[in-house]
């Protein structure tokens, strides 16, 4: 006995009993979904054994289960009356079927992996509330519609002419057939339905782990069943009448069964709306094939994938063969795959016994079929719909964010008010309409201000779609900048937007905005124009220093020598690199008196060599008496840090910054944001002075000559002033008990 044979041994008393399950609740699905069609009732049990036999074969799937779908009822309807018989639309479904098996061939099962998560999700969830809203009925004993209708809205072909119990005269949708359901409802239906309810509860809370080969849907059959027959017995007149019973035909000889198969009439073949018609059901067909196999697949404990285009073929013959034989169209079915998986099938031939229970009931036993109550059946289905619909979906859906929730929402919203088409499609649309904005905004990766520069960096793959984004983001720079547009990361660009930085740059020059471009690809800079701008600039500076060594010549002669002399600074100045932070001019100060250095951030970190070097300087060679951190309003080093955006090298350097601010969280968190800023440029002053403080050098020449002061200050370029910082309550509080100064 080889692998194969052992392992289908193993799994076929599990695929048993789940194709009894999923066959016994196939049976009046078939049955209504073909009488609101408007085909032939038979055609439904037609379309339910090819559905299990001839695509359960052929497919891979290892859960799903096909068969008449309640979402093609209005193609169906409208298709038989257009072509105005049923076997010119046979044809139809034996050409679409064609479509579906040469889509398969083509490999196009493939595009179900572009199918967004949030709306598979979502016709989940609709299916499970529809079913759950329209078995209510069924289980209280309303059965006016017909059973396995899906859509909201009721039509007169979704109405059982021959029910006999009391009922409205008219039926509009499903809210108000469960008002009138609760107004007609039959007892002892209802009795039925809540003990096949708890039966279904019970096995499957309590017993199913024990008895795996009896799945809880069979468990609550036979014991809805039983209690039909047992109030027969016990009461006059209490048993289920056959409004409330599966309905199957019974055929008294094999030529009352043949004479019930219909054949398609080749003679349509060259008529468009026949092919048209084909492409209709082709296409919607397999769109919500390839969703229920992608619903059923998130069911499979052993998380087993179907290969959609093989999915494809299957289901294209299985249409095929329905058109022959006189069936409705088919897919892959949710309610019947979820009900397969919920019961325990382990693989497709609990898809394929499934369709040969569905001949042999038709063919042997219509008349035991016959006892079984729908109410047993709307339980199971009930259950179902909790299975797909769980509330905690709506929870989850929402924790992952809008462009998750939204699209998710609309499909579950229309899915429930019109079908499971309409509504994947809506949800596509709205998770398409997210997927563009995300993509239009990665256009530009980042707008980085450094005040009278700014680098736009731009995307890696950029379209005819990102030029809005572009265009706004180039018009909303101001006048007299210069501007580099960074295409450094950018794989590829479109002409058209090469056409727009193009006609930009012609005309930046009426803003007065010098553009530089950078890594463009086949785009270069102005080179000329560029050297000139550079050079002028240049020599600007050399003019600039004439002037000025002319002008401090004039005012005093012995400036330059007495200078070079020797420097005797009082004052340390650690400041930010910041070029609008001019030491001597804010402090009006003459060269000499000011010893300097700078950094990103004006960050004080143990391990920088070059800045305790300049402090070790300043106290032994210079004897300083004063050192000052001098921070400033609008650093660049402190935006990044808050931002926590990737910018390079310097991300190790506003580390030192990133620490501050998480230091001072709390602080920092309750504030507004355009509050934040400013006061994490005055803690990190505050910080870096106690950094100060700390070191070893400084210890030691405060122990030994009772300086250097520090003070923190904060530049305010708005308006020049300079305040101080208040650094004690920090410096107290850290160097309390552990260093000897300050006192």
């Amino acid at each position: 006995m080889n692998l194969k044979t052992k392992q289908f041994l193993s799994n076929l008393p599990y695929d048993l009993s789940s194709s009894i399950a999923v066959f016994l609740v196939a049976i009046p699905l078939c049955l209504g979904i073909a009488h609101a069609s408007g085909a032939p009732l038979f055609s439904g049990i037609i379309s339910g054994f090819i559905g299990g036999i001839v695509v359960g074969t052929f497919s891979k799937s290892a859960l799903s289960v096909s068969g008449p779908t309640a979402s093609l009822t209005a193609i169906v309807l409208s298709g038989i009356k257009d072509l105005g018989s049923f076997d010119a639309f046979l044809l139809a479904l034996f050409l679409a079927g064609m479509i579906q098996a040469l889509l398969g061939f083509l490999k196009s099962g493939a595009l179900a992996a572009y199918l967004p998560s949030a709306t598979v999700v979502g016709m989940s969830v609709a299916i499970g509330l529809l079913l759950i809203i329209k078995q209510l009925p069924h289980l209280i004993g309303y059965d006016v519609e017909e059973f396995g209708v899906e859509e909201f809205d009721i039509t007169k072909e979704d109405i059982n002419e021959t029910y006999h119990d009391p009922h409205e005269s008219k039926e509009t949708n499903s809210l108000t057939l469960l008002m009138h359901a609760f107004r007609n409802l039959q007892t002892n239906v209802l009795v039925i339905g809540v003990i096949s309810l708890l039966s279904f509860w019970i096995w499957d809370r309590y017993f199913a782990k024990k008895f795996k080969y009896v799945p809880a849907s069979l468990f609550a059959i036979i014991i809805g069943t039983s209690m039909n027959l047992f109030l027969g017995y016990l009461l006059p007149g209490g048993a289920l009448s056959q409004d409330h019973l599966v309905t199957l035909p019974i055929f008294k000889n094999p030529s009352e069964l043949f004479a019930h198969l219909d054949f398609p009439n080749f003679s349509y073949w060259d008529q468009s709306p026949v092919w048209l018609l084909a492409l209709t059901i082709a296409f919607a067909s397999s769109l919500e094939s390839l969703l229920s196999v992608e619903v059923v697949d998130k069911l499979d404990e052993e998380n087993r994938k179907t290969p959609m285009s093989r999915e494809l073929i299957a289901q294209g013959l299985g249409n095929m063969a329905c058109g022959l034989a006189g069936g409705i169209p088919i897919t892959s079915v949710v309610v019947r795959g979820t009900v397969n998986a919920s019961s325990g099938a382990k693989t497709k031939f609990s898809a394929i016994f499934h369709g040969v229970w569905i001949g042999i009931s038709v063919l042997l036993f219509p008349k035991f079929m016959n006892n079984i109550p729908l109410a047993s059946l709307a339980a199971i289905l009930t259950f179902t719909g909790l299975k797909l619909a769980k509330p905690e979906m709506f929870r989850l859906m929402f924790q992952k964010g809008y462009s998750q929730f939204l699209p998710f929402l609309v499909t579950v919203v229309v899915t429930f008010f019109t079908n499971v088409l309409i509504g994947t499609f809506c949800g596509i649309l709205v998770a398409l309409g997210f997927a563009l904005y995300r993509d239009n905004q990665g256009a530009i990766i980042m707008v980085e201000n450094h005040g009278r520069f700014r680098r736009i960096m731009l995307g890696e793959i950029l379209g005819f779609l990102h030029k809005a984004r572009i265009k706004a983001v180039l018009e909303e720079q101001p006048s007299g900048i210069t501007l580099e547009i960074d295409g450094t990361r950018t794989l590829h660009m479109d002409q058209d937007i090469r056409e727009l930085i193009h006609d930009f740059r012609k005309n930046a020059h009426r803003k007065g905005i010098t553009v530089i471009l950078g890594g463009i690809p086949n785009m270069e800079n102005d080179i000329e124009s560029l050297k000139k701008e550079m050079s002028e600039s240049y020599q600007k500076l050399l003019r600039n220093n004439q002037e000025w060594v002319e002008e401090k010549t004039a005012e005093d002669p012995e400036f330059f020598s007495r200078h070079a002399e020797g420097q005797r600074p009082q004052t340390l100045f650690i400041g930010c690199s910041d070029s609008r932070v001019p030491v001597n001019v804010i402090t009006k100060t003459n060269p000499g008196e000011i010893f300097v250095t700078r950094n990103i951030a004006n960050v004080v970190s143990v391990d920088d060599m070059s800045l305790f070097s300049v402090v070790q300087y300043a106290i032994d060679a210079l004897n300083v008496k004063h050192i000052i951190v001098c921070g400033h309003i609008g650093c660049g080093g402190v935006r990044a840090a808050l931002q926590g955006k990737s910018t390079g090298l310097i991300d190790n350097w506003i580390t030192h910054i990133k620490d501050v601010y998480l230091k001072h969280r709390d602080e920092l968190d309750a504030l507004p944001e355009d509050k934040r800023e400013e006061r994490l440029i005055h803690l990190n002053v505050a910080e870096q002075v106690v950094n100060l403080y700390k070191t070893g050098m400084i210890q030691t020449a405060l122990a030994k000559y009772g300086f250097p002061e520090i003070h923190g200050w904060v530049y305010d370029i708005r308006n020049g002033q300079i305040s101080e910082v208040d650094y004690k309550d920090i410096l107290h509080k850290e160097l309390s008990g552990l260093y000897g100064y300050p006192k």
